[in-house]
């Protein structure tokens, strides 16, 4: 937090009520609930870039408006992934279907940026907690590490008065900066990568 800069806070602070205003979006356009929407998004996500989830969230809230089959559309995450947002769409409880740490927490985030407990972790976080930049391909690590970081963020949060998804935002784009990491930001979500996304609408 030390080394974030005032644009590090601005984009920081911002990114998950941005992830949720998009989502709101979302829902409108394809005929759900923002709930619904975050949640089939979040489902979605794993090893996903982020305009390919907007993609799939798009493409399979539509199919599942119109009234569609699982088989007839495609998705470029993975098949159990599919299924389980297909589940969600169609009216189970995500909380129910999404049970992975990173995964439910980046739901919960964008349902209610201002929960005070979710945090998303991932392997940027591990590398910042390590602080050490190492490759993330096949990087795994245990639920006591997972949860040792997310009280990290907690009390880094109420030292700094911020909500805990608000802190890891800023130390992402923080440790982005620092080291030179080249990724699309929730920054740019609202109108050049809506459309670069399919979704037709900015």
């Amino acid at each position: 937090m030390t080394q974030a800069t005032a644009h590090d806070y601005t984009i920081g602070l911002d990114a998950f009520p941005k992830y949720n205003r998009i989502m709101a979006r979302l829902a409108e356009y394809c005929h759900t609930s923002p709930k619904i929407a975050a949640a089939v998004f979040s489902a979605l996500s794993p090893n996903n870039d982020y305009h390919g989830n907007l993609r799939d969230a798009n493409t399979l809230l539509t199919a599942a408006h119109r009234g569609q089959t699982l088989a007839d559309f495609t998705v470029s995450t993975y098949g159990q992934n599919k299924r389980k947002a297909w589940r969600i769409a169609h009216g189970e409880d995500p909380l129910e279907l999404i049970v992975a740490k990173k995964t439910r927490s980046f739901f919960l985030n964008i349902h209610n940026p201002n929960d005070p407990f979710p945090v998303t972790d991932d392997g940027h976080m591990v590398n910042v907690w390590r602080c050490k930049r190492e490759s993330l391909v096949g990087l795994r690590f245990p639920h006591r590490l997972y949860d040792e970081i997310a009280n990290g963020v907690r009390e880094l949060a109420e030292q700094n008065k911020l909500v805990p998804c608000q802190v890891q935002s800023i130390i992402w784009m923080t440790w982005r900066r620092v080291h030179g990491i080249k990724t699309t930001t929730q920054t740019e979500f609202w109108d050049a990568d809506m459309i670069a996304a399919r979704l037709g609408y900015v």
